[in-house]
């Protein structure tokens, strides 16, 4: 209840249906899915997470607080992050080469840095402001890049047509665990179109549902076996560019039936099991085999059949429910709750967390 009482606080108009760099919201308003949707309704807009590129060799840092599990994305605020210095730099009085070289950092230097303008970073030593370098190959952190999108809340279709409120909170599931095997097999060529959908090997998940997840993911890994993810956020672009390829709504949901799609509101997985030495264990067909093969009822071996039953069974303690036309699919029983967004997967912002 508390879910939706802030969901009415917050307006039924407020409609941020946007995908990464698209927040007019074209595509869900040129689609006839959305058809009833005002673009004139959107409240406005979510600044974009910045980052902090420190060239291609090396690891990237935020300047932007993370998002608190659960919550609202704070407003972008620049801070500093700790920093080892690679080779020596030039330091200069202001972000200009054109300025007074002031000083010079040394390889191994421990500074912290924060984004500056005109791609230069401004370098700060035990609290005190130094100067400005540029941007390059010179710094490196202690940190691992995610995935990361802004909180959003709209409206969203049940299965009776009717617009009921949702939200979208994308987070990456390698920020809350290192024990799951991401391999997006749309991002391979791999697939019924036989090229990748997007290039990205990145898992984006609702947050609520990777609290769910990370409980299975503890009562695998005491039997000994890991979750392997081959799909799991998919924009509606992607569902429908899919759908318009397999043309049957129970292997790939026509985003115009109902609910529409699963994946596209980040709330279900496509996955398998391994076991301690990366071995998959036996399953009815491999991976996305869009046949009815793929059922639950089809015949498989008893292996399959108790592999499947293992999977299936802890996954819905856990809080999810499934499909009988594909043994591998698994949605967070909330689906209602999430809303349908279209985020390209090679567009997401990518920022740096400790790792």
């Amino acid at each position: 209840m508390g879910k939706y009482l802030r969901f009415a606080a917050l307006g039924l108009t407020a409609l941020l249906l946007s995908g990464c760099g698209r927040f007019d919201g074209t595509y869900y308003y040129n689609h006839a899915v959305y058809a009833d949707f005002d673009p004139a309704s959107l409240a406005g807009e979510q600044p974009s997470p910045i980052t902090l590129n420190v060239g291609a060799a090396t690891t990237q840092a935020p300047v932007t607080e993370a998002p608190v599990p659960g919550g609202d994305l704070p407003d972008a605020a620049p801070r500093f992050l700790p920093m080892t210095v690679l080779e020596e730099t030039p330091v200069y009085v202001s972000a200009n080469a054109g300025s007074r070289q002031i000083g010079t950092l040394f390889a191994g230097d421990a500074v912290e840095m924060s984004e500056a303008e005109n791609g230069y970073l401004c370098v700060r030593v035990d609290g005190s402001i130094l100067g400005y370098c540029e941007k390059g190959s010179a710094v490196s952190g202690e940190y691992k890049m995610y995935g990361e999108l802004p909180v959003e809340y709209g409206l969203a279709r049940n299965e009776k047509y009717e617009f009921v409120p949702a939200s979208s909170h994308l987070v990456d599931i390698t920020r809350y665990t290192d024990k799951v095997i991401v391999a997006m097999q749309l991002s391979t060529e791999d697939t019924s179109i036989g090229e990748p959908f997007y290039n990205r090997n990145l898992c984006m998940i609702q947050y609520d549902t990777v609290q769910k997840l990370l409980k299975a993911v503890e009562l695998f890994e005491a039997d000994g076996y890991y979750i392997k993810i081959y799909d799991a956020y998919r924009p509606t672009s992607v569902q429908q560019r899919w759908f318009d390829v397999i043309g049957v709504h129970k292997w790939v949901a026509d985003p115009s039936i109902g609910m529409g799609g699963r994946h596209d509101r980040g709330c279900a997985i496509d996955m398998s099991l391994v076991d301690a030495n990366g071995n998959e264990l036996e399953f009815p067909t491999p991976m996305h085999t869009l046949t009815e093969a793929a059922s639950r009822y089809a015949y498989m071996t008893d292996a399959a059949k108790k592999n499947v039953e293992y999977m299936t069974q802890i996954m819905v303690k856990c809080g999810f429910d499934y499909i009988n036309s594909e043994w591998w699919h698994f949605q967070d029983t909330e689906i209602e709750s999430y809303l349908p967004t279209d985020h390209p997967i090679d567009e997401i912002p990518l920022v740096a967390g400790e790792a």
